[in-house]
């Protein structure tokens, strides 16, 4: 989709740059009072690890391989291999084979023992490309019996954050990071605008209705880059009860707000050129509509300038916010080092960690441990100016980057964006519509999710036909 594909371009002026089914779940050794692995083991044992390959590249220092590395030496008795595909885009042949190969070892009771992923994927070859449906095949390790041994504390997170790792009650996959939708704009142009905040806080619908009145009565426009169908507190498809749910109300009136807002708003924004930032905070355009991983860059270029900015969470159907969980870490039910894998795991969730920004990302995500919103925004922010290459970047360099992304958000910008994740009462991996289902390809040989998704917004079919058409090939890939 276009706003996908100008969210893709965004994400790339930052950063250059998995079809799994599960073998039966094999059972883990079981323990009546696990200790920590790394102190009970005699020889010490490798745990592969498959992160890509941009954060694994000598000479980077990606956060989330910083804190891997201190792991490593931490802890003697366990060794950390990595396993890191080449980007789609460095060479496409070369990932999709080195993709099947690794699928054929998970399939055969092998491959990685632990896996370290983002959501956004830049390419269609990807090791567990419908993440949930993977959850439910019994793919991953059940980590809730260690989540004691290694100090995990849930009530430190966001609850409905870790609630979209889990299947009846058992954690299986660990979110690192999540974005929340926010619209951002210079306070002063809301304030001329005539926005109410209150009446858009009621639900999704009343939001894009007031934004749509302002815009209108000004003759506004805003840069939307958003998936509203992956922002709603219902799913797309329930896994539990094995449904597809694109025929209720609120999927309806999201698809038309979208294919409204497609037509007559803005697709891009460049949140680093100095003159789209000043243009920005006299009113054009009226702010952005877009995930928090990009929005938060606006607010930075905005603050820089002085300028005052406003900031508020875009609420889903029932009224609270639906968060995109944007990066995530299991173990592979097959390991033969559930403990080990575990450790390390929950390492990563650690304030050590979340406090570094310590996940794979090439944005400013937002830790799911809840006292870490500040230090580790403030981590990918310092991290975003030195741009992964310390050792090759001059204090010249150090400078333009620090004018161009402007300083760390004032406290009282991180205390909005705290108030929106705390009313977060869902969150979902990927959307469905791009790199995730595979249901095969059209006639015009592309994706048939994204295809008819595309003839929806920037063609002819009708929203029932859309729907009509989708459900039941949905509902056999969900019956598979």
């Amino acid at each position: 989709m276009k706003e996908h594909t100008a969210r893709l371009c965004a994400m790339a002026l930052m950063a250059a740059g998995l079809t799994a089914c599960a073998s039966p779940r094999q059972s883990s050794p079981a323990a009546e009072t696990p200790v920590p692995a790394s102190s009970q083991s005699e020889e010490p044992v490798t745990l592969t690890v498959y992160l890509e390959s941009v954060y694994t590249e000598e000479g980077t220092h990606y956060p989330i391989y910083e804190k891997l590395r201190a792991f490593d030496d931490a802890h003697p008795g366990i060794r950390l291999e990595y396993v890191s595909p080449v980007g789609g885009a460095t060479d496409p042949a070369a990932r999709e084979t080195q993709i099947q190969q690794l699928n054929t070892e998970i399939i055969t009771g092998g491959g990685p023992d632990v896996f370290l992923m983002a959501t956004l994927r830049f390419t269609d070859s990807n090791l567990f490309p419908d993440i949930q449906k993977a959850m439910q095949n019994d793919s991953f390790l059940d980590l809730s019996e260690y989540a004691g041994t290694n100090g995990f504390d849930g009530g430190s997170c966001y609850p409905a954050i870790l609630e979209a790792g889990q299947r009846e009650g058992h954690q299986y996959i660990l979110p690192l990071s999540f974005s929340v939708p926010l619209f951002a704009a210079a306070e002063p142009v809301v304030e001329r605008l005539g926005f109410q905040a209150d009446a858009a806080a009621a639900d999704q619908p009343a939001f894009f209705g007031e934004l749509s009145r302002v815009l209108q009565e000004n003759g506004s426009q805003v840069a939307y880059s958003l998936s509203l169908t992956n922002l709603l507190e219902q799913p797309l498809m329930d896994y539990t009860q094995g449904t597809v749910q694109l025929d209720t109300e609120p999927v309806r009136q999201a698809l038309t707000i979208e294919k409204e807002y497609i037509a007559n708003q803005l697709h891009f924004f460049d949140n680093y050129s100095p003159d789209q930032v000043d243009a920005l905070a006299e009113g054009t355009p009226a702010g952005v509509v877009e995930m928090s991983d990009l929005a938060l860059g606006t607010l930075h270029s905005l603050e820089g300038k002085g300028v005052p900015v406003f900031l508020q969470g875009i609420p889903n159907e029932s009224g609270g916010i639906t968060a995109e969980i944007t990066s995530y870490a299991m173990a592979g039910a097959n390991t033969e080092h559930p403990e080990q894998c575990a450790e390390l795991l929950y390492y990563l969730l650690s304030a050590e960690c979340q406090d570094a920004a310590a996940y794979p990302c090439t944005t400013e995500e937002l830790p799911v441990r809840r006292d870490s919103m500040q230090s580790s925004l403030e981590k990918e922010h310092s991290f975003l100016i030195d741009d992964a290459s310390r050792e090759t970047l001059t204090d010249e360099n150090r400078a333009l980057r620090q004018k161009a992304y402007g300083g760390n958000l004032q406290d009282s910008t991180i205390d909005k964006l705290r108030a929106v994740c705390d009313g977060v009462t869902a969150a979902h991996f990927h959307t469905i519509w791009y790199n995730a289902l595979q249901l095969g390809q059209d006639e015009n040989g592309d994706d048939v999710l994204t295809g008819a998704m595309n003839s929806y917004l920037y063609g002819d079919t009708s929203l029932d036909d859309l729907i009509r058409a989708l459900t039941p090939r949905l509902q056999m890939y969900l019956d598979e």
